[in-house]
């Protein structure tokens, strides 16, 4: 099903849907066709389907999209996430979007995962990331919202400007708000003709490195926790979407 911009309530399935819709009716950087997207299943060890994975093919400067999701009772968990991967070759940054509900509480996490080494890139920080200062101050001011808990280690793999915060449920609309100045911000850097963002191949064999450890059990926590939920099988699928 494509996914349409609608005013049907906010939840965290309802965050990472109006980001898809607007990939697909705003930018037009995703093929719809009968094999485009590809959907799978989760399925968990004991055999119970969980969720889906999808995964569409990209047009332009995007190379793929990967969106997946899936509930647990115990540990009561509701996951969705939109991963949008630009081509290896490609400096813009990929944008990565996770929604979760757990229990009675929830969770954003928005970044740019940068393509060049920031610390010897000013002026790619600069039209890449210094615009969202801004917004990441806001929500830093904002009570409603509290920091996330992101080991030091695995922050070196992310960007400066990465966001994740806890909230009621409740303020999922301005959860929203925040991503959708994110990806507004993204979105642009797609239509921005610079050297900067000029495509390089220097950059593949970077991006290869840089995926396979951001999206890694020995980097990041939560696919140990994963494993212990869903089953090590699937996280290994998630894995191998990811970095492939």
């Amino acid at each position: 099903m494509v996914a349409k911009i609608s005013d049907r309530p906010i939840d965290p399935e309802g965050i990472c849907t109006r980001v898809a819709a607007r990939l697909i009716e705003q930018l037009g950087c995703l093929d719809i066709a009968p094999d485009s997207p590809v959907w799978e299943d989760l399925i968990r060890a004991d055999g119970q389907r969980i969720g889906e994975l999808r995964i569409y093919r990209g047009r332009g400067v995007i190379e793929k999209v990967v969106g997946s999701r899936f509930v647990l009772d115990t540990p009561a968990i509701e996951s969705h996430s939109l991963i949008v991967f630009t081509r290896p070759d490609s400096p813009i940054p990929h944008f990565v979007l996770d929604a979760v509900r757990f229990g009675p509480q929830a969770s954003f996490h928005v970044d740019l995962l940068p393509k060049r080494d920031l610390a010897v890139s000013l002026s790619y920080v600069d039209g890449c990331y210094s615009p969202l200062s801004v917004i990441k101050a806001e929500i830093e001011r904002n009570e409603r919202f509290k920091p996330g808990n992101a080991p030091i280690r695995q922050r070196a793999f992310l960007s400066p400007w990465m966001a994740l915060y806890t909230h009621d449920p409740a303020h999922t609309m301005e959860a929203l708000g925040y991503v959708e100045r994110y990806f507004a911000h993204w979105a642009q850097l797609l239509r921005t003709k610079t050297a900067e963002l000029d495509p390089d191949s220097a950059l593949i064999e970077r991006d290869r490195a840089h995926r396979r450890l951001v999206f890694s059990r020995d980097v990041d926590p939560v696919w140990g926790t994963l494993d212990r939920a869903i089953g090590p099988r699937t996280v290994d699928r998630l894995l191998a979407v990811l970095t492939d």
